[in-house]
């Protein structure tokens, strides 16, 4: 099956047609290098923030995330704060954590800032100060604030 496969420089090119418009041709080689360049793309994470009545935030990753809640005394103020989602009553420090992307930007990884409550992914305890690495789906609590972590793009492709 493999023999039966073409290379893509094989491969014959694909015109594209338009109805009233001749077919275009593929661009040549130094327009094709400039329309394929890699875009340096930031991390887009859904909070989907709580139980029953949830609420989804969207944010960008492009250093860092401070997760926690806004307090007007001391001037903090997290990237996503977390006291309009229950926050104070759940136990959520102001600081309480913080999402960082890895030097490669290929991966997220999550760490405690010493919380009060303490932060755990799927069930498993922190330990502050170190950093764990996020996927897809990991469950992360705050305190008692149960918040789901939903990649929407990553700047590389899945690994097969």
């Amino acid at each position: 099956m493999a023999a039966n496969k073409l290379t893509r420089a094989a491969r014959p090119e694909t015109h594209f047609l338009r109805a009233g418009r001749p077919a275009q041709q593929p661009p040549s080689g130094s327009e094709r290098a400039n329309q394929t360049a890699p875009l340096p793309a930031p991390w887009r994470v859904l909070f989907q923030i709580g139980g029953q009545n949830q609420t989804t935030v969207g944010l960008e990753v492009k250093d860092q995330l401070l997760l926690g809640r806004t307090d007007p005394l001391t001037d903090t103020r997290p990237d996503l704060d977390l006291t309009p989602y229950g926050g104070q009553p759940a136990g959520v420090s102001r600081r309480h954590v913080l999402i960082v992307r890895d030097e490669q930007n290929q991966a997220l990884y999550v760490e405690d800032l010493n919380s009060t409550n303490g932060t755990r992914i799927n069930g498993f305890w922190l330990d502050p100060g170190r950093r764990y690495r996020l996927r897809d789906g990991d469950q992360l609590e705050l305190g008692d604030l149960l918040i789901v972590l939903r990649f929407v793009r990553s700047p590389y492709p899945a690994a097969h």
